[in-house]
């Protein structure tokens, strides 16, 4: 079983063994890291039988004419020069969660929830995706606008200073058994405010005030 865990990783403890995953993977600027680095786990046994699929230097034990063979693991996956400066960052991302605690981000981001959740329920017009029970969510509430276009709410949004994604989030079997192309996705973090929630109500109503043209 592979997992794709970036949307995870930043907001709760993930234990891979308790899991019991055979991959794991995640990126790291959605964990407060840098862009182009991001970490895979694997069970020991797997990646020894899985080839690499990238080739360079310092992966290589001996290149015949014909062949070549591989490091022992980790090396024989990290081909060529890596990504230092990224990899320095993602280290000091993941100490800096490991101090604040998963835990107490995972509260804080509760908290925000149960602020902003019934807020948001009472929009006219927004359906909001996934499970009412705000203990079986993250941060991220994924919703859409009655007659608007994802990408319109989206614009409409930016203008009023609230940075939201539209799309279909790499996420389309989900969006079609949804049976939507496509939502809105806030992502609310430990760096946000109850401000900010209230900032995102305010211009959802100013968004459909303006396209009902009532504003």
């Amino acid at each position: 079983m592979v997992v794709d865990g970036a949307q995870s990783i930043p907001h709760i403890k993930i234990d891979v063994q308790d899991l019991d995953v055979d991959f794991f993977a995640f990126s790291g600027h959605k964990m407060l890291g840098p862009t182009g680095i991001g970490v895979l786990y694997g069970k020991e046994k797997l990646l020894n039988q899985t080839p690499p699929v990238e080739f360079g230097g310092e992966m290589i034990d001996f290149v015949y004419e014909q062949k070549a063979t591989w490091k022992e693991l980790p090396w024989k996956f990290e081909a060529g020069t890596p990504n230092i400066a990224g990899a320095i960052g993602l280290a000091a991302a993941i100490d800096y969660l490991d101090k604040i605690g998963m835990e107490t981000v995972h509260q804080y981001e509760q908290e925000l929830l149960a602020y902003v959740f019934p807020k948001l329920q009472a929009v006219e017009g927004l359906t909001i995706y996934g499970s009412e029970d705000l203990a079986q969510r993250s941060g991220v509430i994924s919703f859409n606008l009655a007659g608007l276009h994802p990408h319109d709410v989206a614009t409409a949004l930016d203008y009023e200073g609230v940075a939201v994604r539209a799309g279909h989030h790499c996420a389309q079997p989900l969006l079609s058994y949804l049976g939507v192309a496509a939502t809105v996705r806030a992502s609310f973090y430990m760096y946000n405010t109850k401000a900010d929630c209230d900032k995102l109500v305010e211009a959802l109503q100013k968004t459909k005030e303006f396209f009902d043209g009532t504003f």
